[in-house]
């Protein structure tokens, strides 16, 4: 099955990279070039080359320079990273090292923002406009970030307001309708408080245009983002950090472009019913990416973010604490997978548009439509019809629709105490708590005549887009954690670190989905007929079905779960100068 990114803005700009420009540099000029870089990489301040860990650093001239506005940007610049956005814009899946995330589920790296680690993983899908720096650790990073860094870290840099009023505006344009723009105003209200104001849009029409539908809706994206800052310096020993953060998205969500390759049955078909069957295998390499759903995809997105940071010096320790509260609301719309399956070959819909198409009566299209796979005249409902046998994506009804939900609220903090990191025994202790209230929500539905996808998880029979299948859960999460490092300089040339994390996390799991009245017939569309005879109806979701789950609750609901993880991570490091 082939596919390409949707849903997601893109640009047709060349990179360079500094290692590049770097060698491209004659020898006298490197003492003017490499300046000592400063990282945060292990909660402290220090000079790159003194991290014992595998760590690309991107600083705001290489980023300036590289033009990097969006995360794939950057990720292009640092070895050993991908990235792929084939779903949703909120569901970025970022590969470090052969480690990868999955869909709809937690990140598997630690995305940290001016030393606050953000649980969400939208944020990291964004516009880096303001970026100062981004530091890429490599490896896992459990010990010190906690759950979920076993892929690695992102720990991302903004610029800080200053004591000097100045005012930042870009705006760019490309192919396919593309537009940018971001302005920044920053400077003193007072000689202890600084503020920094901005907000950035970007649209697009994408790469690709639905050839069935005439319209660009495969990959167009729009999005916007406003957000602010203040910094309190009451003292040099007090920095007080508050900042907000609102955007929303209207972009396209997932859109295959899908092809048979079964040379076998091409074989089979081909020599009974005529080289139209060929269809049944396709060399990839010559494909044509021709989108033809007859459903105009839909992404939104709804993001909040509100952090607060304190920084204060007590005697000769630093103590650090922060608080951050995020509410993401996103929901995505888009034709169905069910054409692979064969879920609503029985639909009146599925049966009069595969007709339409094919014999060319459909009024959208001038004459017989080529399919992106074979028709096959087969008897249908007791009558001689069009029988499909389809792919996912079609311009048919064949495939139904799907329609998900994926909310988050979470709100986390964290304290520590570091001692100076002059001394020659360094150490640093904190604790950590986070709480998740996250719901997922997907349906498989039955695709009426309008074409179009209801933003609902529920939809009883004799509605548009009426609900076939259903998942729908709440899921709550409390992690606490206790985390500490030490590290000893063995003469002048050796340093010992130890970091060590403890974590807890106790989730429970409740199932939204409502039994099914078998007297009324409401909300029993996630429930075929019992086609054994024996009437009533049987859940295409086996966890609904008695026969499979003995623990349903008396009402027909799925009984809430719960469980409890416990980890420990140390990590040990050496560095020999």
């Amino acid at each position: 099955m082939l596919k390409r990114p949707t849903g997601f803005p893109h640009c047709g700009r060349g990179l360079l990279g500094v290692t590049a420009l770097l060698l491209a540099l004659p020898a006298s000029s490197y003492g003017q070039v490499l300046e000592e870089i400063v990282v945060t990489a292990r909660q402290f301040e220090e000079a790159l080359e003194d991290v014992p860990a595998s760590v690309s650093v991107l600083t705001e001239e290489s980023l300036n320079r590289a033009g990097v506005e969006r995360p794939e940007d950057f990720i292009r610049l640092v070895p050993g990273v991908t990235m792929v956005n084939t779903a949703e814009v909120g569901d970025t899946q970022v590969n470090i090292r052969g480690i990868n995330g999955a869909r709809d589920a937690e990140n598997s790296y630690a995305y940290i923002v001016d030393g606050i680690v953000l649980a969400n993983q939208v944020y990291f899908n964004r516009e880096y406009g303001d970026t100062a720096q981004i530091e890429v650790l490599k490896g896992p990073q459990g010990a010190l970030y906690g759950r979920n860094a076993a892929a690695g870290a992102f720990i991302v840099t903004t610029r800080r307001p200053t004591d000097e009023t100045s005012a930042r505006l870009k705006a760019s344009f490309g192919e396919d309708a593309t537009y940018a723009l971001t302005a920044n105003v920053e400077g003193p209200i007072s000689d202890t408080t600084y503020y920094s104001v901005g907000g950035n849009y970007r649209s697009s029409d994408g790469f690709y245009t639905n050839v069935f539908l005439n319209d660009d809706v495969v990959d167009d994206f729009e999005n916007f983002d406003v957000y602010g800052r203040l910094i309190f310096e009451p003292s040099d020993d007090t920095s007080i950090d508050l900042k907000a953060r609102y955007g929303e998205v209207d972009a396209a969500a997932i859109s295959f472009n899908a092809a048979f390759a079964l040379p076998d049955v091409a074989d089979v078909f081909g020599n009974a019913f005529g080289e139209g069957f060929f269809l049944f295998y396709e060399d990839v390499n010559t494909h044509q990416f021709d989108f033809l759903p007859n459903i105009d995809p839909q992404n939104d997105q709804e993001s909040l973010l509100l952090t607060a940071k304190l920084d204060q010096k007590v005697g000769e320790y630093d103590l650090t604490a922060w608080v951050a509260y995020s509410d993401v609301d996103q929901g995505f719309g888009t034709d169905g997978t069910s054409g692979a399956f064969g879920f609503f070959f029985a639909e009146p819909t599925c049966l009069q548009t595969s007709t339409d198409l094919t014999l060319g009566t459909d009024p959208r299209v001038s004459g017989p439509l080529v399919l992106p796979a074979p028709q096959l005249l087969l008897p249908s409902d007791g009558s001689f019809g069009l029988a499909p046998i389809f792919g996912p994506y079609t311009p048919t009804s064949c495939d139904g629709t799907q329609y998900q939900e994926r909310n988050q609220e979470d709100l986390s903090f964290e304290i520590r105490l570091a001692s100076s990191r002059d001394e020659s025994f360094r150490w640093l202790a904190g604790l950590y708590y986070l709480n998740i209230d996250r719901e997922v929500g997907v349906n498989l539905g039955v695709e009426d005549a309008n074409n179009t996808v209801v933003p609902s998880l529920l939809i009883p029979r004799g509605q548009p887009n009426a609900t076939e299948n259903l998942l729908w859960d709440n899921f709550s999460s409390d992690i606490f954690s206790v985390f500490g490092q030490l590290a000893w300089d063995v003469g002048d040339s050796v340093e010992v670190s130890l970091a060590a994390r403890w974590d807890r996390e106790e989730r429970e799991v409740e199932n939204l989905v409502p039994p099914c009245d078998p007297a009324t017939g409401l909300y029993c569309a996630q429930y075929v007929p019992d086609g054994a005879g024996g009437g009533g109806a049987i859940p295409l979701n086996p966890g609904l079905d008695p026969a499979f789950n003995p623990d349903l609750l008396p009402n027909g609901r799925i009984a809430p779960k719960s469980r409890t993880w416990d980890n420990f991570s140390p990590k040990l490091s050496i560095r020999w100068d």
